[in-house]
C-alpha cells in the first residue's frame, strides 16, 4: 500500500492502481477539521462528533476528487451480511429514500460509473474487489462478526447472480485494520470462527503470556476469498494496523467506540 502522490489524508493499493478503469482510496485520520477523539478527517456519520465537521470533511473529500457527497455511497453498517445492488432504480431514488435503503447494509457492488462505493472502519477491515472482465465493483465492511456472517461469501455470490462475474477476474484489497498482534480475543469468539466453519489455523495464535488468542483479520478475509475463488495473486493485503498506527488511523480498541472513522472506495470511471 502506498500513500496517494502528495496527498498525507489517502492511502491506495499497488494492485488496483494499475488499472486504469477504476480509481479507489482509503482515508487516514489526517487532513480534516475534527477535533479531540475525532481529529482530524472523520469521516463516518454515526459518532459524537460534531455533524458539521464531519459534514466539512466529506466536502474536503469530495472535493479532492472533483465530485458531490451525494457521489460517495456510504451505507449505514450494522457488522451483518447484507448486500446491496447499487442500480439504477436506486439512483432514481430520493436522498431520503436512498439513505433509508441503505441502512443496515454492509457491502455494496455495482456496474455504474462516476459513483465511489464506500466502506468505513476504525478496526474492522474494509475490502474492495474489482472484477476487471464484466467492470463491477463492489466495497464490503468487514469485521468479525460480518465475516462469520457471510458478508463476503453474500457479495461474491450476489456479484455471481447479478452480473455473473467470475471470481477468477476478480482484483481484491483489504485494507488498514487492527493486526493480529493487537487483537486479543475470547474463547466465545474463536468458537463462533469454527461454529460459521472457519479453519483459523494459519489466523489465530495464543499469547504465551496471557495465555489469550490473537486472530489475524487480514489472512481469514484472504482465506475466505481464495476459497470462494480468488485467485491468491490477485490479493493485496496491507500490514499497516489501525491500533498501533495512531498517528495513520483510528481504532475503537485503541480509542473506544467512540472514536473517528476511515473511509474506503472505490469507482469506475468513463
Amino acid at each position: 500500500m502506498k500513500m496517494y502522490p502528495g496527498n498525507e489524508s489517502l492511502l491506495q493499493f499497488y494492485n488496483l492502481s494499475g488499472y486504469s478503469a477504476i480509481q479507489h482510496f482509503c482515508t487516514t485520520r489526517k487532513g480534516g477539521v475534527s477535533k479531540g477523539l475525532f481529529s482530524s478527517f472523520n469521516l463516518g456519520n454515526f459518532s459524537d462528533d460534531s455533524p458539521m465537521d464531519i459534514y466539512e470533511n466529506r466536502e474536503i473529500l469530495s472535493r479532492m476528487w472533483y465530485m458531490e457527497i451525494d457521489d460517495f455511497i456510504i451505507p449505514h453498517q450494522t457488522h451483518g451480511n447484507n448486500v446491496f445492488v447499487i442500480d439504477d432504480a436506486f439512483m432514481h431514488l430520493s436522498q431520503s429514500d436512498k439513505i433509508e435503503a441503505l441502512y443496515g447494509v454492509d457491502a455494496t457492488i455495482t456496474h455504474r460509473k462516476d459513483i465511489f462505493l464506500c466502506a468505513t472502519t476504525a478496526d474492522c477491515a474494509p475490502i474492495l474487489l474489482y472484477d476487471n472482465f464484466k467492470q463491477i465493483i463492489a466495497a464490503i465492511h468487514a469485521g468479525w462478526k460480518g465475516i462469520v456472517g457471510g458478508i463476503i461469501d453474500n457479495t461474491i455470490s450476489k456479484m455471481i447472480e447479478t452480473y455473473h462475474s467470475n471470481p477468477k477476474d476478480i482484483i481484491a484489497a483489504i485494507g488498514p485494520s487492527i493486526s493480529q498482534e493487537n487483537y486479543e480475543v475470547g474463547e466465545d469468539l474463536i468458537n463462533e470462527f469454527e461454529k460459521a466453519g472457519f479453519d483459523l489455523s494459519s489466523a489465530s495464535i495464543i499469547n504465551p503470556v496471557t495465555s489469550k488468542h490473537h486472530i489475524d483479520l487480514a489472512t481469514i478475509i484472504n482465506n475466505e476469498l481464495v476459497r470462494l475463488g480468488v485467485s491468491h495473486e490477485h490479493i493485496e493485503t496491507t500490514s499497516l494496523c489501525t491500533y498501533h498506527c495512531s498517528d495513520l488511523f483510528f481504532s475503537a480498541r485503541r480509542q473506544s467506540i467512540n472514536c473517528g472513522r476511515m473511509l474506503s472506495g472505490i469507482k469506475l470511471v468513463d
